[in-house]
């Protein structure tokens, strides 16, 4: 970095050692100004084989192309080294010093080394924010053009990396719930109880709603069939089994995902950005049992809940619909549906919510707890989490589908 040397160091994780800062940075020297003085104020001059232009005292806009010709004019001649002499600059603004890394971008082009001497503290707290020498290195030339196997590996670098983070955490929440609470390590079942009545009892208008909607969809969309065989009473069991045993625990595991498991990891990977992880760690407090077991806990138990609820609503629907458009007896309709459903169904739906609540919990919280880049990365993770969700959940339904039906 040019200008680093009178930035402190951490201020710059690129830093050079001091040394090397010191031999970029040209010191004050009070015969530079006389002998610009001597050469006519803002006139390039050349000593000892280097070439010094002085900068105008203001040094904005309306005179940064002035001087930038002034500059490719200077480059143009012979000799290796240019300095450029800010000591007379009282007024600049970012188009100015834009010229500055200009000149900078230009001698690397050129060969020749760039130096600036006398530079008021001004700039020097201006150009502490960013990296000139980044700056110049990103318009020195085209990037070299990414590779197929390159281009694959960018695809699968981070989706390893989140199954590394979501087996870390499946591996500390197991060994939280089973293993350590028989060394004495309790579950604080007050942040569990917390966790619940905001992934839980918050999420119950939603499902209802959607419960509601789906059962009501189900059978109207089935029951012009079904009335083609004079079957349209059957209509309560398929919304039954149906509801039960695939739509209710899937269509609630989505929900909790996109509700809960995206506010999961951005709560999670801002406290990342935010430092506070690290703070726990320093602390002595482990962030997976603070922070994440209590919810995958949460998420565990409130999604069978959920999904309970969700099936009374989708039967609920149906019936509607069946009794005002169908005109079905409602006590019909509630009979067919008792005899539809067994244990059997009701257990398997149960079992599926847990598992896939759980699933959720643990991918936004991974993916929460491997958020980098800032407030892009809190995003980027919400949003992977939702879709990683989404897409495990529907691969171990199908795993458990074909599962119990060998059973």
């Amino acid at each position: 970095m040019f200008l680093s040397g009178a930035v402190p160091p951490m201020m710059d994780p690129h830093a050079r050692p001091a040394r090397e800062e010191h031999d970029r940075m040209i010191p004050r020297d009070p015969s530079l100004e006389t002998s610009g003085d001597a050469a006519g104020g803002e006139m390039p001059f050349q000593a000892g084989g280097v070439w010094t232009l002085q900068a105008p005292p203001v040094l904005d806009t309306a005179g940064a192309e002035d001087f930038l010709r002034r500059l490719e004019d200077l480059f143009s001649r012979e000799g290796d080294r240019v300095v450029l002499d800010l000591g007379r600059v009282e007024n600049f603004d970012s188009a100015g010093l834009s010229v500055l890394v200009r000149a900078v971008f230009l001698g690397e082009e050129m060969g020749k080394q760039v130096r600036f001497a006398r530079v008021p503290p001004e700039i020097l707290d201006y150009f502490s924010l960013v990296s000139l020498e980044r700056l110049v290195r990103a318009g020195s030339g085209k990037p070299p053009r990414e590779g197929f196997l390159s281009y694959l590996g960018g695809l699968a670098v981070p989706g390893l990396e989140a199954l590394k983070l979501w087996f870390y955490v499946t591996v500390e929440t197991f060994w939280g719930v089973v293993v350590r609470p028989f060394k004495g390590e309790r579950i604080r079942w007050d942040r569990v109880v917390e966790e619940i009545s905001a992934v839980g009892a918050g999420a119950v208008p939603l499902v209802f709603l959607i419960g509601f909607l789906m059962g009501l969809i189900l059978v109207m969309q089935t029951a012009g069939s079904l009335r083609a065989f004079g079957a349209e009473v059957y209509v309560a069991d398929m919304v039954g089994i149906s509801i039960t045993r695939e739509i209710g625990p899937l269509m609630t595991a989505i929900l909790v995902a996109a509700r809960s498991g995206s506010s999961i990891a951005a709560e999670i990977g801002t406290m990342v950005v935010s430092e506070e992880v690290d703070a726990l760690r320093q602390m002595g407090i482990h962030p997976v049992r603070f922070l994440v077991l209590p919810k995958i806990v949460a998420l565990a138990v409130s999604t069978p809940c959920l999904g309970v609820i969700f099936n009374l609503c989708a039967i609920l629907g149906g019936l509607l619909f069946a009794v005002v458009a169908l005109g079905l007896p409602w006590g019909v309709y509630l009979d067919h549906t008792q005899a539809a459903i067994t244990q059997y169904d009701i257990l398997e739906g149960v079992f599926k919510c847990a598992v896939f609540g759980s699933l959720v919990g643990q991918v936004g919280c991974a993916l929460g707890l491997g958020v980098q880049g800032g407030s892009i990365g809190v995003a980027r993770a919400t949003t992977f989490s939702v879709v990683l969700s989404i897409f495990l959940v529907i691969v171990f339904d199908a795993f458990f589908v074909a599962l119990f039906r060998m059973l």
